[in-house]
């Protein structure tokens, strides 16, 4: 289970299909390239959750159509999208407020139980 990933763009997954790849990993994040989502990956690290980060960007037609197809399956047109376990929770609070991702107190420390569901 290989944990750091780096961005992957989006035009080099075209041809398959969005859900196939927000089913690729146990949390799959996709962002614009101006997305921030440095402390949802801290916070993947940290519990040792495998993810993928897909960029999606907006300089070709390809691109721009990915993205609103994944806005018309989502139904949300902001970033980042998150999916655990291929089903789509939402932004960067829903991932936070996820039952498997809870703060222990006011020390900002997380815990994990168990796999994602």
């Amino acid at each position: 289970m290989m944990l750091a990933k780096s961005t992957i763009a989006y035009d080099k997954l075209i041809g398959r299909s969005l859900d196939d790849i927000a089913k690729s990993e146990e949390v799959v994040i996709f962002v614009s390239a101006l997305t921030d989502v440095r402390m949802i990956v801290k916070c993947l690290l940290y519990l040792r959750i495998p993810y993928k980060v897909v960029e999606m960007g907006m300089s070709s037609i390809k691109d721009r159509v990915g993205f609103k197809r994944l806005r018309t399956m989502t139904n949300w047109g902001l970033m980042p999208q998150i999916f655990i376990n291929g089903q789509f929770i939402g932004g960067v609070d829903e991932f936070f407020d996820h039952p498997e991702i809870i703060p222990l107190d006011n020390t900002h420390k997380l815990k994990h139980r168990g796999r994602l569901q």
